[in-house]
């Protein structure tokens, strides 16, 4: 087979056809090789020919079709272009040299990541961007010296605008970044003011990043005791166990919501406090203390810490998962965060002391649900409510302090008439002229003597009336009217009567009424009524 049609049958394997045409003879040239003498029919010796290099190819213009459709052609010259998007990126001088940094501590000779943050940082605490293009980055630790000449770019843009006071998109690795600038402080004159951009990274982008969310949330309390700040509370959460821990110091009404935001059960849905929500709140205030009181003297045990967690102490890292430079050493000492919380320094070491650390959503769940079936029990609300899982005995101290509190509420809302000495007096005075007219027959009005004047008050103030229905004997009531009246309760001495044993059966007896003592000692040891129960006890005793 000749080579002309092995040619034609192997260009017809490959799909291509064949052309006559006749590829143009080269130009000679002195140093031109002379073409080789055409070959006899007898066998040659092949000699082995060096194959030169492929040409490289060369990418055409985008849009444009490239001359070259087969390999066995010549390439000719084509322009050299980029990929879109595949731009140079322009570092600006400041960025170039703050690469050049090394992060040594002059004082120390020492050299570490945080150093090197710290010193790079406040190299370009003042710089600030414009670069247009949007960059992803997805650091999990940033640090100026990891990120890329875009990444360090498009960062140094953001922080430009929200330090002018803008809102623009960001991402985890630019807040977490800004976020280790304020720790260090690296931006901000003072800790007050790195103290108010934590704070505000917290309210701008917490709700967006949640792992920013959780970060600035643990960084926070460190901040506070680090650089001595007064500490905020931004977790509704810890501020509601706070309200909880110091009921005392807070209305009904905080004190149930904050006992609503750490239930798993939420009574300010139900229908029962909607209808009637100061109400109820009042009457958890009451059920509360009454069942601090009940686990305290019955269980032993703090019903704060059986809700809320008891107190912890471990050991703890400052600014745990960012990167903090410790400039400056904290002396010893203890260092109170909150209510809940206290840090201890020991030669560079940290503990922390945590009291209320585990709020039980369930165990609060149980208690404002069986809170609110019995109280819609008491008050025969139109629907009912299945009350919770409570510890043996809760549930009976809830309801009889909810009897309590309307026994109370009758007793505050029951009229009260007070008559002073004159105006008892007349009244007497009417009362018996009245009856001296209806005896009488009218005929026999002249011959009757005159009636003679009332007597006077005598020191028993018995005027036929009944005495006062309280739990006394005749000598603890005649005291009592006394110290109410400011009599002398000499005759009492004289009968032999002792003022110790009185008032005891005094505040023994009135004690289920009033919760307290209503007698005390003065100062010389005589009996003095307390004189919040002074109006009290009057109106009692007049009623």
């Amino acid at each position: 087979m000749s080579l002309l049609s092995m040619l034609k049958q192997l260009l017809t394997e490959v799909g291509e056809a064949y052309l006559d045409e006749k590829i143009p003879a080269a130009p000679k040239t002195p140093a031109a090789r002379k073409p080789a003498a055409k070959k006899s029919a007898a066998p040659a010796k092949r000699k082995m020919v060096k194959k030169e290099a492929p040409p490289v190819k060369i990418t055409p213009v985008e849009g444009e079709r490239s001359p070259v459709w087969g390999s066995w052609q010549a390439y000719g010259a084509q322009p050299i272009t980029r990929p879109r998007g595949a731009g140079f990126v322009q570092v600006p001088e400041q960025i170039r040299r703050m690469r050049t940094l090394s992060g040594y501590i002059t004082l120390d000779g020492t050299r570490s990541m945080e150093s090197l943050f710290y010193q790079q940082g406040k190299f370009m605490e003042q710089y600030t961007d414009d670069f247009p293009d949007l960059v992803h980055c997805g650091r999990s630790t940033p640090m100026y010296y990891n990120l890329k000449d875009d990444e360090l770019r498009a960062y140094f843009t953001w922080r430009t605008r929200y330090r002018e006071g803008a809102l623009p998109a960001s991402q985890n690795a630019f807040l977490l970044l800004y976020a280790y600038e304020i720790l260090n402080l690296i931006g901000f004159a003072d800790a007050a003011a790195a103290y108010d951009a934590l704070a505000r990274l917290y309210a701008d982008y917490g709700g967006q990043f949640p792992a920013v969310r959780k970060a600035v949330l643990r960084w926070m309390p460190d901040f506070a005791v680090y650089y001595r700040q007064p500490y905020r509370v931004e977790d509704a959460k810890e501020a509601a166990a706070i309200t909880m821990l110091r009921h005392s110091s807070h209305t009904a009404e905080e004190l149930l919501t904050a006992a609503d935001t750490l239930s798993k059960y939420h009574i300010r849905n139900s229908s029962l406090y909607q209808a009637q929500p100061e109400q109820v709140s009042e009457i958890f205030k009451a059920v509360y203390q009454a069942l601090l009181t009940h686990y305290a003297e019955q269980k032993q045990q703090s019903f704060s810490a059986y809700l809320l967690g008891d107190k912890r102490r471990e050991q703890h890292m400052m600014f745990e998962g960012a990167v903090f430079c410790n400039r400056t050493p904290q002396p010893d000492g203890e260092y109170r965060l909150s209510p809940l919380c206290v840090y201890h320094c020991f030669r560079g070491q940290w503990a922390k002391e945590t009291f209320c650390t585990a709020p039980d959503t369930a165990k609060i769940g149980a208690l404002l649900r069986t809170f609110d079936s019995i109280l819609r029990e008491q008050l025969q609300f139109r629907t009912k409510l299945k009350a919770g899982e409570l510890p043996d005995g809760d549930a009976d101290v809830i309801r009889q302090a909810i009897a309590d509190y309307f026994e109370e509420q009758k007793r505050k809302n029951a009229p009260v008439i007070t008559l002073n000495a004159d105006e008892l007096e007349q009244i007497r005075q009417a009362a018996a002229h009245t009856a001296d007219m209806l005896t009488l027959p009218e005929d026999n009005a002249a011959e009757m003597p005159e009636p003679p004047a009332p007597a006077p008050d005598t020191d028993d103030g018995d005027d036929g009336g009944e005495l006062p229905d309280l739990p006394l004997s005749t000598p603890a009531m005649a005291l009592l009217i006394c110290l109410v009246t400011g009599e002398s309760y000499q005759p009492l001495l004289d009968a032999g009567h002792m003022l110790s044993v009185l008032t005891d059966e005094i505040n023994e007896n009135l004690y289920d009424s009033f919760g307290d003592t209503v007698l005390e000692a003065g100062e010389d040891g005589a009996p003095v009524i307390v004189p919040d129960y002074l109006d009290e006890l009057k109106g009692m005793l007049e009623t």
